[in-house]
């Protein structure tokens, strides 16, 4: 019966609906609130905005209107991604920080086609239900990339931090290309107010600081320099975005005004202390929960794979470049070379990634259950972290933790949009906002696998089936 009901919508939608006014009906509407789901529901939309969301009663359609039925399907907003990176590819040629495949990859020419061609990552997105994405650090050509809304329809909405703030020394001048780089110095007061005061004049649109754990003798400065950014992105009017992935680095960044906190705490269970200062703050909480997992795949297949790693796409989303890159995984490092010391390294990798997914798992649980607003983030770029399909793996395991499919709803769409500053025009469906959507075939309230059923996205009220934007 599903098949059946499929080829007949995707008969129906075998081109883009018209622009003007349209009805979706039948549906049963998740409108990502977390309110109940609204069964044969009517959404009416005029050009790219919503005029009516409710039962064929509240919505009635008149013979103006072209009528597009659902029954069957489950209708919710467009899918929110709080933590990609469009200046990485989603494998090892653009990190090169790890060390792994410089003199295999030219990072150079990888940065000018990205930033000549952020289409490949809209693509990706919206093929996967995304219609909204958070860069959260990346070089400056990043914050070139939203600042056009031509073709809205075509990519998703798009916020970005730019370069990050970091006190790590080792990183500065490895991911850099066209004269500029992924980082910014906080080595001294003055330094650090300057990275903002740079950031700003460049259109950042958030400050990030990347806080990794500061040696013991430097902790209490450092803790004080980040405050002095929070207080400076303040004064600017930016949101101050921190990755803390230790309690008490987490706590020197809510203590400093971070208003999002990116990855999980991983090191401890977070304690009262936390839970506090992250309600005082009204802070996000963007956990990735599989990232680590991902780079750990990669790590392996370059030491000791003989075959590329099997990649998570079951829309046909990733695009063939990427593909042939991760298929190249051989041709890096140590693979094949099964030696002892290879395979401990591999094997002590995992244990500790599982620990950390272990406890990033638990603090999800306690965070939310305190009424922390949590947002699906996937850190997407990032080793077989890929733009686009990472985020179904992302919202399971957000379930296997604990998280109820119908709250993970609302984290991966509402509360993204509430991080990104959006809200007013995304991540619920309600009169008087943008018409971005997902059609899907199977119940997202009863599962995070639900998202894989996807079979239609609308953007900016332009409703095509997923097969648009499928990779060739």
């Amino acid at each position: 019966m599903k098949g059946t009901c499929l080829l007949t919508i995707v008969t129906l939608f075998a081109t883009p609906a018209l622009a003007g006014q349209l009805a979706l009906v039948g549906a049963t509407v998740h409108d990502g609130t977390g309110g109940p789901a609204l069964e044969d529901a009517v959404i009416l939309i005029e050009d790219e905005r919503i005029t009516c969301v409710g039962s064929r009663v509240d919505c009635v359609t008149n013979g103006q209107v072209e009528v597009i039925e659902l029954a069957g399907r489950h209708i919710t907003p467009g899918l929110v991604d709080g933590h990609v990176h469009y200046a990485q590819t989603g494998w090892l040629d653009g990190r090169p920080d790890s060390g792994i495949g410089t003199d295999h990859y030219d990072y150079e020419t990888l940065q000018r086609s990205l930033r000549d061609d952020p289409g490949r990552w809209h693509r990706a997105y919206l093929c996967s239900g995304i219609t909204a994405v958070y860069d959260v650090g990346g070089l400056p050509w990043t914050l070139d990339v939203g600042r056009s809304n031509e073709d809205a329809s075509q990519r998703p909405h798009y916020k970005a931090a730019g370069p990050l703030i970091t006190h790590y020394e080792p990183v500065f001048g490895v991911m850099s290309a066209m004269g500029t780089d992924t980082f910014l110095p906080m080595d001294s007061d003055e330094a650090a107010r300057e990275s903002v005061e740079q950031l700003v004049e460049i259109g950042a649109q958030a400050i990030k600081v990347w806080y990794l754990d500061p040696p013991a003798n430097q902790r209490e400065a450092m803790d004080e320099r980040v405050g002095l950014i929070g207080d400076a992105a303040r004064e600017a009017g930016l949101p101050l975005i921190v990755h803390a992935t230790e309690l008490r680095n987490a706590k020197a960044a809510l203590r400093a005004g971070a208003q999002m906190l990116v990855h999980s705490v991983e090191d401890q269970l977070v304690d009262e202390e936390f839970i506090q200062l992250l309600q005082e703050a009204e802070a996000f909480y963007a956990p990735t929960l599989i990232v680590g997992a991902n780079w750990g795949r990669a790590m392996s297949s370059v030491r000791v794979g003989v075959e590329p790693p099997p990649i998570d796409d079951p829309n046909g989303c990733v695009d063939s470049e990427t593909k042939r890159v991760i298929a190249e995984a051989g041709q890096l490092g140590s693979a094949g070379q099964l030696t002892g010391a290879i395979l401990e390294r591999v094997f002590s990798g995992f244990l500790d990634e599982g620990a950390g997914r272990a406890i990033a798992g638990l603090n999800l649980i306690r965070v939310h259950e305190a009424g922390v607003p949590v947002v699906t983030s996937t850190d997407a770029g990032n080793p077989l972290t890929l733009h686009g399909p990472s985020i179904y793996a992302e919202m399971e395991a957000m379930e296997s933790a604990g998280i109820p499919p119908s709250e993970i709803l609302v984290m991966s769409t509402r509360n993204g949009a509430a991080a990104m500053g959006g809200l007013d025009d995304f991540g619920t469906l309600a009169a008087g906002k943008l018409a971005d959507l997902i059609v899907l075939e199977d119940n997202p309230s009863q599962s995070a696998g639900a998202y894989r059923s996807i079979t239609h996205v609308m953007r900016a009220g332009e409703l095509v089936p997923i097969t648009t934007y499928a990779a060739e």
